[in-house]
């Protein structure tokens, strides 16, 4: 039983698919146990010489109780590894399960002196078990790492997550452990804040517009924008290099540190970035997502707020979003 235990496996985008295999794995220990069982006590000639009865050890005992406490070790590891928490306290399942076997053991054993009847009873309170446990493991968040990038301060990275029971499944990309963007994988993404404003507020195509966005390095509204309007530019400022590289490999950004087709993408230290910008702007995007791994909007200095009023024309907008975007 310890082995078992101690085999559990790592977590991993296919843990679950792992305990379903333990648990068939035990059932079908089970089923030999049960079948042995019943064989000894029909033909007691089985346990007569050694080797018989090392077997009966092994398929009675040994056997059940490994795939019992792998089937264990697994669940476990699934409820502690858990993202979403659903399956918390799995010690506390374990503990009633210990608990009812022994219960039961002592009330059929004096009634039922051929191992095989435990064995099947043991079965069948498995496969019951196995239906419901079916039922909530369904609901555990399964996430696989895609990618993740060094920065200076910490690292970004791309997860996949689904919860297979809801038919829910998303492409994440985290920025020192905050959501920078995320898209929906199995049905048509709703539109992005900042494009469905840009959408809202275009202007007239017959004349020149500057656009700077503040932490959109992991946004498809610059592009969307150039396309858009065929006489803007867009300066985008964002603070690590990583979340434009996995924004332009995982979520069709089409944005590279540089300065082509009228978009130009620099990083680094957003306050001095913004200090730096040439306006006036006709619209200034600050995503406020950006600031979070800063503190929020505060992480930016004052200076640098009343510097993004300054870089707007006398019609310009200034937004901060999402959220409760403010203009």
């Amino acid at each position: 039983f310890a082995g078992g235990l101690w085999s559990a496996p790592d977590p991993a985008p296919d843990l679950v698919d792992r305990i379903r295999r333990r648990w068939l794995f035990c059932l079908v220990a089970f089923l030999l146990a049960a079948s042995f069982g019943t064989a000894w006590s029909v033909l007691p000639v089985l346990g007569d010489g050694a080797a018989g009865q090392g077997m009966g050890l092994a398929l009675l005992a040994g056997l059940p109780l490994y795939a019992s406490g792998s089937l264990l070790g697994a669940l476990s590891r699934a409820a502690s590894s858990d993202p979403g928490r659903r399956l918390s306290a799995p010690g506390v399942a374990a503990a009633a399960g210990v608990a009812a076997g022994f219960v039961l053991a002592g009330l059929l054993l004096p009634r039922a002196p051929m191992p095989g009847s435990l064995l099947v009873a043991g079965l069948v309170l498995l496969s019951l078990a196995g239906m419901v446990y079916g039922a909530v493991v369904g609901h555990r968040t399964e996430i696989e790492l895609r990618a993740r990038r060094p920065t200076e301060t910490g690292e970004a990275r791309v997860e996949d997550r689904w919860i297979r029971a809801d038919e829910l499944a998303e492409r994440t990309l985290l920025d020192h452990g905050h959501v920078r963007r995320a898209f929906p994988l199995e049905h048509r993404p709703d539109l992005p804040w900042d494009v469905a404003f840009w959408r809202g507020w275009m202007p007239d195509l017959d004349r020149p517009l500057r656009v700077l966005m503040v932490g959109g390095g992991a946004s498809s509204a610059p592009h969307a924008i150039v396309r858009e309007h065929p006489l803007a530019s867009v300066d985008v400022l964002e603070r690590t290099a990583a979340v434009v590289e996995l924004g332009r490999e995982f979520f069709g950004t089409g944005l590279a540190i540089a300065t082509e087709d009228r978009v130009a993408v620099r990083v680094g230290n957003l306050d001095d970035l913004i200090a730096s910008a040439r306006g006036p702007y006709d619209l200034v995007i600050v995503d406020t997502d950006a600031l979070r791994p800063l503190g929020g909007t505060s992480g930016l200095a004052g200076a640098s707020v009343e510097r993004l009023k300054e870089l707007v024309g006398e019609d310009g907008v200034v937004l901060w979003g999402p959220g409760e975007a403010r203009r």
